[in-house]
């Protein structure tokens, strides 16, 4: 007899609406991925003098497979499944932006430019034919485009202005979460049971599943998601995952 304490590499193929590929990534690393089976009870009651409340026939009915997965690694794709989102190339080219005119809020509040991802270098504001002083007059958040008259500067109260600058090419990933109602995904990897030093197989075919949690992008600690839900079967198996631990030991 033997006890099971798994290192694994664990890949996720998230599924279309047909149960379909998309494609599989990974190893992730996985902190959790517990499996659940369970049966519902059908019992047939004595009604009888002697046996009044006792069992004539009990019947196990198999319930669906439940399944808890839990990962920290967060690319976009794995950040798109806790979100209940999709993924998107993201690619935008450069420009420019000369002398554009804009209306830079009062009180202090932040005016969003057209565009985002500014270099700092060349990056003007002018009222009328005056530049102004970047860090007396205006702040920038070039990141986001964003830009604030301050507080004793010569344009505290806002008002309208020009806006010179060059915005950077952006690419990666687009994240557009909360569109789906559940995430379908094959989960699957290979692994050694380190006590007895046997190579296993886990394979959990097709799984709907949500989070069960808030993404905290706020967090503290390294970002961890989990998403539940139960296993369901596909074409050509009557069982919705499969386990396999091999006599030898791992290489």
């Amino acid at each position: 007899m033997s006890g099971l304490l798994v290192a694994g590499n664990f890949f996720v193929d998230r599924l279309n609406a047909l149960g379909q590929s998309t494609g599989i990534i990974g190893p992730i690393n996985t902190t959790k991925l517990a499996i659940k089976t369970d049966a519902d009870e059908k019992v047939r009651g004595s009604k009888k003098k002697d046996s009044y409340g006792q069992a004539l026939s009990v019947v196990k009915i198999a319930k669906p497979v439940e399944v808890e997965w839990m990962f920290d690694d967060q690319p976009a794709e794995l950040i798109a499944m806790a979100l209940l989102g999709d993924t998107q190339v993201l690619n935008s080219g450069s420009g420019n932006l000369t002398d554009a005119p804009a209306v830079l809020p009062t009180n202090q509040r932040w005016l969003q430019l057209p565009q985002q991802n500014f270099a700092s270098v060349g990056f003007d504001v002018k009222d009328g034919a005056t530049t102004l002083v970047l860090g007396t007059d205006y702040e920038v958040n070039y990141a986001l485009g964003l830009v604030r008259a301050l507080k004793g500067g010569a344009i505290e109260a806002g008002g309208a202005v020009t806006v010179t600058g060059q915005h950077n090419a952006i690419s990666g990933t687009l994240v557009r979460g909360g569109i789906n109602a559940q995430t379908r995904a094959r989960i699957f990897g290979e692994g050694t049971n380190l006590e007895t030093g046997k190579p296993i197989k886990l394979d959990i075919f097709d799984a709907s599943l949500s989070p069960t949690a808030a993404l905290d992008f706020a967090a503290s600690e390294f970002v961890s998601a989990t998403l539940a839900g139960k296993a369901q079967l596909v074409a050509g198996k009557n069982h919705p995952f499969e386990y396999i631990e091999m006599d030898a030991p791992a290489a």
